[in-house]
């Protein structure tokens, strides 16, 4: 159905933030609460940075807060009375416009309002663009019905978010539990760096020009973090002959994969034999399960940031990848732990994907009644 289309400043009274001077504000909670841009200003964990006695501009509760610059559009709602910044617009429904609705059409059109963002140094939009926003507006019995299906629809999306956390950090908690942390190394395990328990591959320079063959070409977006990865998402693969023109190595099944460029600790395990390109690195294990070595690397994702070389992006080459410091406990408590995280995992895997379904079906139901 097709509803009549309003100019946002029509139905709402849109206020434009400004940041009080410095002096008025600060981090000991006196005044009210501060809020100066990306709007994550959240209704149920409000993230406050700073409090301001004297503020310049303020919202009410129930507001919608909306980031216009840096970044333009993430959009959330204001659970109390609070001084906002000039990165954020506070926008007040009147009586024809239900805020939950209007929050609702600001998170369906999120992108398309990042499109309208210009600046040479930073993304920004004007309160003229806010105010001349169009909106569809339905009668009130309809948007108070659409909220109650998109909320209830987003209940269950933060629900199945919720487990999969829960379970994320079960697993960390059962490894600090029998390993310690492994930064700080409290039980006292033997101490070795990565190489002294596994050899490495580090794949070659060149791309493929083709792909062609069944050997899986993966890349860091393959990978599954912390799970086995058997493919590109792409589902592309090279040849004997790709390979040998490249001059690539095969990456044995059960090896410990590794993100070395960009992203940095992105750790997964081979579950076929495949090739990898430059950004990643290559583990075989010897003195060591790799299921408990690819959940130890990425708990020292701190070693890495320090030790890696950044131009652009955080790089860290053969070397640095080769000397991370890795415990050692008992083989039969890595052989148990990984025992546990397998049972674990399946209910992560299990998570993830009601979480996808729930994203997904929490995506059509909003395009359902703002396409």
């Amino acid at each position: 159905m097709k509803w009549d289309k309003v100019k946002l400043e029509d139905v709402s009274i849109i206020i434009a933030g400004q940041s009080p001077e410095s002096k008025y504000y600060n981090q000991d909670g006196l005044g009210l609460p501060f809020f100066q841009g990306k709007a994550d200003f959240g209704l149920e964990t409000p993230k406050v940075r700073y409090w301001c006695t004297k503020p310049t501009k303020v919202a009410q509760a129930s507001d919608i807060l909306l980031s216009v610059r840096a970044p333009v559009g993430p959009t959330n709602i204001c659970n109390i009375e609070s001084c906002i910044g000039r990165g954020i617009a506070a926008i007040r429904v009147g009586e024809r416009l239900n805020y939950r609705y209007l929050y609702w059409w600001f998170k369906s059109f999120e992108k398309q309002l990042s499109a309208m963002g210009n600046g040479s140094t930073f993304s920004a939009i004007t309160s003229k663009v806010v105010r001349d926003l169009e909106i569809p507006l339905p009668p009130m019995h309809i948007q108070e019905q659409i909220v109650i299906t998109l909320d209830k629809a987003d209940a269950i999306r933060r629900k199945d978010q919720e487990l999969l956390t829960k379970y994320n950090e079960l697993a960390q908690t059962i490894f600090y539990d029998m390993f310690g942390d492994p930064v700080r190394n409290n039980k006292g395990w033997n101490v070795k760096t990565v190489i002294e328990v596994a050899d490495c591959i580090v794949p070659g320079r060149d791309k493929p020009k083709s792909f062609t063959g069944n050997i899986p070409w993966v890349t860091t977006d393959d990978l599954k973090h912390l799970g086995t990865t058997n493919n590109s998402k792409k589902n592309i693969g090279l040849s004997d002959t790709e390979i040998k023109e490249v001059r690539a190595k095969i990456i044995p099944k059960n090896s410990v994969i590794m993100t070395c460029v960009g992203d940095l600790g992105i750790i997964s395990i081979a579950g076929t034999d495949m090739v990898i390109n430059q950004q990643l690195h290559a583990f075989q294990t010897k003195d060591i399960n790799p299921t408990f070595l690819m959940y130890l690397l990425s708990l020292r994702k701190d070693f890495m940031i320090k030790m890696a070389s950044s131009t652009t992006v955080p790089y860290m080459n053969k070397t640095v990848c080769n000397s991370i410091p890795v415990i050692l406990p008992p083989k039969e408590m890595q052989e148990k732990f990984t025992s546990i995280y397998t049972g674990i995992k399946s209910q992560i895997d299990l998570s993830l994907k009601s979480f996808k379904n729930s994203t997904n079906l929490n995506e059509m139901l909003t395009v359902k009644y703002f396409s």
